[in-house]
């Protein structure tokens, strides 16, 4: 008869603490994991409320600097102005090339044909013009 040297009972060892990480694992799976998500989404709304909090202090400080020097004041003030204006000059060019083109599309088309796409013109510019006026309000 065969006897075995080695006992039923014999415990495995290792370098980890194996049942700590089945009881960690085993909590993680449960609502652990949930209430973990919602601490790291919390998380990230105190940052993101930090980032909004640092920019209107830029924003302060800025403003600060700028009611400080008039001259500058005035300076960004008439910067600003000529910028718009060059937008302003900018849209309207567009608007008087799209309307040489429109014109020029309604002269290669045949006479039949001026009323109803002059029409679409007409309700393609109204959209457009109201979209703009939109952006600009």
């Amino acid at each position: 008869m065969l006897v075995s040297t080695y006992p039923i009972n014999r415990r495995f060892e290792t370098s980890r603490p194996f049942g700590v990480f089945m009881a960690i694992e085993r909590l993680l799976t449960g609502g652990l994991r949930e209430q973990i998500k919602e601490l790291m989404a919390t998380e990230d709304l105190v940052m993101e409320a930090m980032k909004d909090l640092l920019k209107d202090e830029i924003k302060a400080h800025v403003r600060n600097v700028i009611e400080d020097d008039p001259e500058l004041k005035a300076d960004l003030k008439d910067a600003i102005n000529t910028y718009f204006l060059a937008q302003m000059r900018s849209v309207y060019a567009e608007l008087k090339a799209s309307r040489a083109a429109a014109r020029l599309g309604l002269r290669l088309l045949p006479e039949e044909m001026h009323g109803e796409v002059g029409d679409a013109l007409i309700g393609l510019f109204e959209k457009e013009i109201g979209t703009l006026l939109e952006k600009a309000l």
